[in-house]
């Protein structure tokens, strides 16, 4: 449930984060920062219907793989010539075919049973005939919930009624907005229902705020994207003025936090390794620098670094109300045998810096290419 009062500091929130990202104040969906970031989602949806064409199906084309094909080019869009992109749902390979969320349709080509199941549900869902809520369900088992290609499909059925998801964005945005409701890991039809609800009940909250007359929902879905994705970049020290200086205040604090907590978790690591804290002298695990001096080349690496994890490039979150504890740096010994001393620190993501644990540099990034996601981090 929405609450003014959450609603209002949120919205504060909001117009600051625009205003320190764009140099410029929030005034409606047709302007400015929501415009340049938003406005491409209604040409993607007609470009999509135009390639999805389900006008013109039949149901003796179930089956045939049709609708198959026409679905897939619906979702695969990526046309420099007309600046279209569809980003509303994960179908690049970028990071393997078994994270593609259509990953299903595309297997379905070669799958006779599993191409007619789809098939016969995308026509209904399209055409009509069934329930929606039958017809999501039925999706969700045959795609194996996966949330943002239901949440896209349905956008193309009717943007007036459903919109595109990406739950880890939405529910960041939920839970800045005061909202006891979340997205991640529950694709079904209530959840989706209970979704599009909250968005309808923000258009008012918004056509007041803003004194804009009509908020679709689709204005509200851009609300929480933006939102949402600001507050990130504000958790990960990447809001910037329109000059390209940093914010003032808020992501210093928080990337000096973070320097104070990795060297605490240093000076903990080696008083428990060692009973005591002794610097500059050689133990299994010594910290050979005063804490200044560590605290000053904690900075240094972040700045060579660029704010990045060493061995992953995934860029930090600092110490603030919305960070990712997996994102926060970690400090880490690159030879996990050798002491914490200049030549053998890098700072990793906290979820690197325990998954690699007392593995090698080496053997721990060739693991890491396995996985196929050492060049595609941004």
């Amino acid at each position: 449930m929405l609450h003014i009062e959450n609603f209002t500091k949120s919205y504060e929130r909001f117009l600051s984060l625009v205003l320190q990202k764009s140099g410029h104040p929030f005034g409606s969906f047709d302007e400015g920062l929501a415009a340049a970031w938003e406005d491409y989602k209604p040409r993607l949806r007609d470009h999509a219907l135009t390639k999805l064409n389900h006008g013109e199906w039949s149901e003796t084309d179930i089956g045939s793989g049709k609708v198959l094909e026409n679905t897939i080019a619906a979702i695969e869009i990526q046309d420099s010539s007309i600046n279209l992109t569809n980003n509303l749902v994960f179908w690049q390979n970028r990071f393997g075919h078994s994270n593609r969320d259509h990953r299903a349709l595309l297997e379905a080509k070669l799958n006779p049973s599993l191409r007619s199941k789809l098939e016969k549900t995308l026509f209904f869902l399209f055409q009509g005939g069934e329930l929606e809520a039958d017809t999501f369900e039925e999706l969700a088992q045959l795609t194996g919930g996966k949330y943002p290609l239901l949440g896209y499909l349905f956008f193309l059925k009717d943007m007036n009624s459903f919109m595109p998801i990406q739950p880890t964005g939405f529910d960041r945005a939920f839970k800045a907005l005061g909202i006891d409701f979340t997205t991640l890991r529950q694709c079904n039809w209530e959840n989706y229902k209970e979704y599009n609800n909250i968005l309808g009940q923000l258009g008012p909250f918004l056509s007041q705020a803003a004194d804009i007359p009509i908020v679709r929902l689709i204005d509200s879905h851009s609300f929480c994207w933006i939102f949402s994705t600001l507050l990130k970049q504000d958790a990960e020290g990447t809001l910037t003025k329109a000059s390209g200086k940093t914010g003032p205040g808020h992501v210093l604090g928080g990337r000096k936090k973070s320097i104070i907590a990795m060297r605490y978790s240093v000076e903990s690591t080696v008083r428990n390794s060692n009973g005591q804290l002794v610097q500059r002298t050689v133990k299994e695990k010594d910290l050979r620098m005063q804490p200044q001096e560590l605290e000053d080349h904690i900075s240094s690496l972040l700045e060579v670094q660029e704010d990045r994890c060493a061995l992953t490039g995934i860029r930090f979150n600092f110490h603030g109300d919305f960070a990712d504890d997996n994102l926060l740096p970690s400090l880490d010994r690159i030879d996990s045998h050798g002491h914490y001393e200049v030549g053998n620190l890098q700072v990793v993501c906290r979820f690197i810096n325990f998954w690699k644990g007392s593995t090698g540099n080496e053997e721990f990034s060739r693991l890491l290419k396995l996985v196929g996601r050492q060049d595609q981090l941004d």
